[in-house]
């Protein structure tokens, strides 16, 4: 046998490509519960092992709930670094933005860069996809595939104010929310839509009744089965919750809990075991309450932790996924833990280490889904 024969004889039994054909004859059930635990990065691999497995990984929609199952037991942060100062490029005003992923280890996963429109004002996550917004110009991303694709222009492109995004699991699609001044004391609301493993492109935008509340947001929105929450204010002392109900697309508010027993240094609401939660922070006794939100109709509050959290001192919350039992709070000392719910215990998340000028993150969950599919 020549050295040419053996080189191809060594491709043939070593081709992964090969290797894997086996797999091909086990059970359907076993072959998503095998493949549902691994990695995006190592699933994008396998995609060119055949045909059935392309369509397996990318179609099949009883994979991609099994493998976001076991996804949300591995939550990501994601935060963002420019690279650079913006460059002048068609009159246009560019920067390049790096995305760096780090696992609760505080090790960086992956990391990619893009070019877009300018400095991102807002960066908000909901499940495996990520908003960037830019003064006029929204992106969705799915930093599991590096995938970021420019949302389509409104009519009028004027500036972006504030952006909301949610996904709704009875109709399977994901929802940009822009609220914005309308001048006459209220805020207009216009929605962007487009389902889960479809094209971003191919959604539009469409303008809902307007919020009946003169106020304005001055946080964060977050979603949390189905409803969206801002926190704004029409006065100094006067604070309330407003929510955006997205199967019916109709506005509603609700008060914070009563607390005159305590001054909070700071209050946030954030998504836990599937109820809005309101977090405060007692700067005098180190401790934190959590108000859970029981009866949405009722609008019903109940204390159920107070957490010592003495000597650390939080500054602010990064939203989890809002099945969570967790609650990660990042602290003045910059520094970030995860605390349990469960186990009534913390645990210090050194991504610090890495990422002294970075922005603040938000936190994502590994999937395959695109934003960006080819051919429709």
């Amino acid at each position: 046998m020549n050295l040419s024969s053996v080189k191809s004889e060594q491709q043939r039994r070593y081709n992964p490509t090969v290797e894997m054909k086996w797999i091909d004859h086990l059970p359907r059930d076993l072959i998503i519960e095998i493949l549902s635990r691994l990695s995006p990065k190592d699933l994008c691999k396998f995609r060119c092992v055949s045909k059935s497995w392309q369509d397996l990984l990318t179609r099949d929609m009883e994979f991609t709930a099994r493998h976001i199952q076991y996804s949300k037991q591995k939550p990501l942060l994601l935060v963002r670094k420019y690279l650079s100062d913006g460059i002048m490029e068609l009159n246009k005003s560019k920067i390049t933005i790096e995305l760096i992923s780090i696992d609760m280890q505080g090790n960086i996963t992956d990391k990619f860069s893009e070019i877009i429109d300018g400095p991102v004002n807002t960066f908000v996550s909901c499940g495996p996809l990520s908003i960037l917004c830019c003064m006029h110009t929204l992106y969705v991303c799915n930093p599991s595939v590096r995938q970021i694709v420019r949302v389509p222009y409104r009519s009028n492109n004027a500036r972006l104010y504030n952006i909301a995004f949610g996904y709704l699991p009875v109709s399977n699609e994901y929802k940009i929310v822009h609220m914005f001044f309308n001048g006459n004391e209220k805020m207009g609301c216009e929605i962007f839509s487009f389902r889960s493993g479809e094209n971003v492109g191919s959604g539009s935008w469409r303008r809902i009744m307007d919020c009946p509340f003169s106020a304005w947001t001055d946080e964060y929105p977050v979603c949390v089965n189905g409803t969206i929450y801002w926190a704004v204010s029409s006065g100094w002392k006067d604070k309330s919750i407003l929510c955006l109900d997205l199967e019916k697309e109709e506005f509603s508010s609700v008060c914070y809990p009563m607390h005159e027993s305590k001054k909070y240094s700071f209050l946030e609401y954030i998504g836990l075991m599937g109820d809005l939660c309101v977090v405060g922070f007692c700067a005098e006794e180190s401790i934190i309450d959590v108000w859970m939100l029981k009866d949405k109709k009722k609008k019903i509050w109940k204390m159920d932790y107070s957490i010592n959290l003495y000597p650390l001192c939080p500054k602010f919350l990064i939203p989890c996924d809002d099945q969570s039992e967790d609650i990660l709070i990042h602290l003045e000392q910059r520094d970030l833990i995860c605390y349990s719910l469960k186990s009534q215990s913390y645990r210090r998340i050194e991504y610090y280490k890495a990422m002294r000028t970075y922005n603040k993150p938000c936190l994502y969950y590994g999937s395959l889904i695109s934003v960006n599919v080819i051919g429709t």
